[in-house]
């Protein structure tokens, strides 16, 4: 395993690893009391928990016993537990964008990710071999559960930014939309494009992620633009949901190389 170290600015206020890792605890323990409520079998080693237990583990058990239990479920039975869920969030999303205009400003959503002891050669390597795994994408925040193929184009069955119940998005890539940020030109994008509902609903939001090369390792810029009446806790609620999403991804990569 590589040594890295990991620094976040959000609304300029610095986050330590730590200061991510335990939004992750907590959001752990929140997936796992949500699938007992709504009447999943939540097993650590073939022992049934119940919802006081969960409030017992550790920090590394939340995290485990999550993971293993929505690869045990798998996605089809997710999808079925979590349906009232997802159609809620998708109807919170349609009236969201029922007042949407052409032009109309967006709700900036930015965390820069500093890395150290990784660079962008690493992160690829690291992350190559991790897919190979298959549950990378699982691993990487509480609350990711799988992807599902919606008419022929992949969506991440996911919350976002720790509002609501999670739902089906699908990130139609587009490099050449423009972002309504101010981003420095030493900046590379390596995603850049627009969110869909699973049925192909245009959230007419964007997601636009920057990294660059440093002497230490690499810096990245997590942008989202969401559009006006989008939840103010969601937006500030989905920087630290990218802080998350990224630290997983490093975590994993890091243990690959």
């Amino acid at each position: 395993m590589k040594d890295y170290q990991v620094e976040f600015k959000i609304d300029g206020y610095t986050y330590s690893q730590q200061m991510i890792e335990a939004f992750e605890f907590e959001r752990n323990k929140h997936v796992l009391h949500e699938m007992i409520y709504l009447g999943a079998d939540v097993t650590d080693q073939d022992k049934s928990l119940s919802y006081i237990d969960i409030d017992f583990l550790s920090k590394e058990d939340a995290a485990r016993i999550n993971l293993e239990n929505k690869v045990k479920l798998g996605t089809d039975k997710l999808l079925a537990l979590y349906h009232d869920e997802i159609e809620r969030t998708d109807k919170m999303w349609k009236d969201i964008i029922a007042n949407y205009h052409e032009g109309d400003s967006y709700e900036p959503c930015i965390t820069h990710m500093k890395v150290t002891g990784v660079s962008m050669d690493d992160l690829g390597e690291g992350l190559m071999l991790a897919m190979a795994g298959d549950n990378s994408s699982l691993a990487a925040n509480p609350e990711h559960y799988g992807h599902v193929m919606t008419e022929e184009v992949p969506a991440g069955f996911e919350g976002m930014g720790m509002f609501g119940g999670p739902n089906l998005m699908r990130i139609q890539f587009a490099p050449d939309i423009d972002i309504p940020l101010d981003i420095p030109s030493d900046y590379l994008p390596f995603t850049v494009g627009y969110s869909e509902l699973g049925d192909g609903t245009n959230m007419h939001t964007l997601a636009a992620h920057y990294i660059k090369d440093t002497d230490e390792g690499i810096e990245m810029l997590l942008t989202c633009c969401f559009p006006k009446g989008t939840p103010e806790e969601l937006v500030k609620g989905h920087e630290v949901h990218l802080a998350s999403e990224f630290l997983g991804l490093v975590k994993i990569a890091a243990e690959q190389i």
